[in-house]
C-alpha cells in the first residue's frame, strides 16, 4: 500500500513540475515575441542596419575620378573611406579618369560610380560630342558644386578679352577633358577656333601654371572650383587677371547644353582680382552605373552623401552650399531610382 501512495505522489509531482515549465516556456514565448515586435524583428518593418546589408554592391567598387591633385581626387578618397564603412564587404579603388571617360567607363560596366561635369551628361545622354553613341544606364546620385571656367592670363598681359586669345599661346589642360571642350565651345561662340590660336600646349594644371610664369604660354584655361590653388598661387607671386566671357555667349552655350549655368567668380576668391568676372560653369555630379549599383545601393551613397556633407565642405569652400536641396533644384539629368527615394524621403519634390 505505502508503495503503491508513494508512486502516486511521485506522478502527481511530476505532472506539477511538467506544468510549471510549460507556463515558463508561454512566458517565455511572449516575452521574445514582445522584443521581436519591439526591434521590428519578424514584423515586415526592415531595420535601418537591414537596409543596408540588403543593397548589394560589386566586391571591387570602381570610382572613376580625376588625376592626383585635383579636387575630384581629394573628395573620391574621403568618399571612398564612408564607402568602406556603408559597404564593408566590398573595396574602393580610385581611378584617375575625366569627365567624358568616367561616363564612359561607367556606361560600358567598367566603373561603379564616378564624377563627372553636367554638360558632358548632357551630351552622353545624347551620343553627341566625344560619345559614339547614346549612355543609357547612367544616373544620377547627387549635384555636388559648381566648376567654373577660368581663362587665366598674366597682369602685365595685352589680353583683355576672348578674342585678343587671338595669335596667342593657350594650355586647354588634358586633351579632351571637359576645360578644353568648354574652351572651344567658347571660342565657337565669339566665331574663333584653334586655327586663330597661335598654339596649343596640353598640359595639366599645375605645370600650365609654370609654363604661364615663364612666359611660355599666354593664357591658362581651366574648368575647375574656385579657388584654384594653381591660379591663387599665381596671383599672389606674379599677379593674373580673369578674361570675363560675354553674356551674350554664355546664354547661347546654355540653350545648346542645359549643363552649363551663368556664372561670376566673386571678387574676393582672388586677392588681386578687384571685381567679379562673368564666366560660365557646369556642376559636378556624381553618376552610378545602373549596372551595378541597385536601387537600396544608389539610396545607401546619396544618404552616406548628406550624412558627411560637413566632412566634406572642410576639404574645400565649394561645397559649403551641398545639401539635399541644393542638389535637387540644381540637377539636369535623371536621378537613379534609389537617390530619389531618398530625396523624396526629405520631402522633396523631383521633376
Amino acid at each position: 500500500m505505502k508503495k503503491h501512495l508513494l508512486l502516486i505522489f511521485t506522478l502527481a509531482f511530476v505532472l506539477v513540475l511538467g506544468a510549471c515549465n510549460g507556463n515558463n516556456e508561454e512566458e517565455a514565448g511572449d516575452a521574445s515575441s514582445e522584443a521581436e515586435a519591439e526591434t521590428g524583428e519578424d514584423t515586415g518593418i526592415e531595420s535601418e542596419s537591414s537596409a543596408a546589408e540588403s543593397a548589394e554592391m560589386p566586391a571591387d567598387i570602381g570610382f572613376a575620378s580625376a588625376t592626383v591633385g585635383g579636387f575630384w581626387n581629394t573628395l573620391s578618397g574621403a568618399m571612398s573611406e564612408d564607402l568602406q564603412t556603408v559597404f564593408p564587404e566590398s573595396s574602393t579603388t580610385i581611378v584617375e579618369g575625366g569627365s567624358i571617360s568616367n561616363m564612359m567607363g561607367m556606361d560600358e560596366g567598367t566603373y561603379v560610380i564616378g564624377f563627372a561635369n553636367a554638360p558632358n551628361v548632357t551630351e552622353a545622354y545624347e551620343g553627341a560630342g566625344d560619345f559614339p553613341h547614346p549612355v543609357e544606364d547612367v544616373s544620377l546620385l547627387a549635384t555636388l558644386y559648381p566648376n567654373s571656367l577660368h581663362i587665366v592670363v598674366r597682369e602685365d598681359s595685352d589680353i583683355h578679352s576672348v578674342e585678343d586669345l587671338a595669335g596667342k599661346t593657350v594650355s586647354p589642360g588634358i586633351s579632351g577633358y571637359s576645360a578644353e571642350i568648354t574652351f572651344q565651345e567658347v571660342l565657337d561662340g565669339y566665331g574663333m577656333s584653334y586655327d586663330d590660336l597661335g598654339g596649343i600646349e596640353y598640359t595639366g594644371t599645375s605645370e600650365a601654371g609654370d609654363l604661364l610664369r615663364d612666359n611660355h604660354i599666354d593664357a591658362i584655361v581651366s574648368l575647375l572650383a574656385a579657388p584654384v590653388s594653381t591660379v591663387q598661387e599665381l596671383d599672389t607671386t606674379l599677379g593674373v587677371r580673369l578674361i570675363p566671357v560675354d553674356e551674350e555667349v554664355v546664354e547661347s552655350l546654355m540653350e545648346s547644353n542645359p549643363g552649363y549655368l551663368d556664372y561670376s567668380i566673386s571678387q574676393d576668391v582672388y586677392p588681386n582680382i578687384e571685381e567679379d568676372v562673368p564666366t560660365i560653369a557646369a556642376y559636378t555630379v556624381l553618376m552610378a552605373s545602373e549596372e551595378h549599383v541597385d536601387e537600396d545601393a544608389a539610396y545607401e551613397i546619396t544618404k552616406m552623401i548628406f550624412e558627411n556633407k560637413e566632412k566634406y565642405a572642410t576639404l574645400s569652400s565649394v561645397l559649403d552650399d551641398l545639401d539635399e536641396e541644393f542638389s535637387v533644384e540644381n540637377a539636369t539629368s535623371e536621378f537613379h531610382p534609389g537617390a530619389k527615394r531618398y530625396y523624396e524621403e526629405q520631402g522633396l519634390e523631383l521633376n
